[in-house]
C-alpha cells in the first residue's frame, strides 16, 4: 500500500514569497487605476486621475439611445424615445443633486490638495529626513 499512495500523492507546491506576490499585486492594482484608496504619488498620476474625475462628474439622465435593426429597433426607438421623456421628471433631479456634489467634492479636494501642498512646503526646511523638493 505505501507504493501505492506514493503513485497517487499530488507534488509538493513549491514555495510562495507571498510579501513578493503581495508587492506585485499592489503595484498591478496601482497601475491599473482600480485602487481608489491609493494616494496618487507621482503629478502625472494625479493630474489623470483629475481629469477622469471632470469627465465623469456631469451624470444626467439623458443618454443616447442606440439603433436596433429591424422591426424591434424601428418600434422600440420611438417607444423609448417616449418613455425616455416621460420619465425625465422623476430622475432629473437626482441627476442634478448628483452633478452639485460631484462639482463640490472636486472643488473641497482640490482645496485640500493646495492646503497639503502648501503645509509639505512650509514643512520641509524643518525635516532634515526628507529633501526640501520631494
Amino acid at each position: 500500500m505505501p507504493a501505492e499512495d506514493a503513485e497517487n500523492a499530488a507534488p509538493a507546491p513549491a514555495p510562495v514569497d507571498v510579501e513578493e506576490l503581495f508587492r506585485r499585486l499592489k503595484e498591478e492594482v496601482r497601475r491599473s487605476g482600480s485602487d481608489p484608496g491609493a494616494a496618487p504619488g507621482d503629478p502625472s498620476e494625479r493630474r489623470a486621475a483629475r481629469a477622469e474625475a471632470e469627465r465623469l462628474w456631469p451624470v444626467s439622465a439623458d443618454r443616447s439611445l442606440r439603433l436596433r435593426p429591424g422591426v424591434r429597433g424601428g418600434i422600440g426607438t420611438p417607444v423609448k424615445a417616449v418613455l425616455r421623456k416621460l420619465m425625465r421628471w422623476y430622475v432629473e433631479p437626482l441627476a442634478y443633486d448628483q452633478r452639485s456634489f460631484n462639482a463640490a467634492s472636486l472643488r473641497l479636494i482640490d482645496d485640500l490638495h493646495e492646503r497639503v501642498e502648501r503645509l509639505e512646503a512650509e514643512l520641509a526646511p524643518a525635516r532634515p529626513d526628507r529633501p526640501a523638493d520631494g
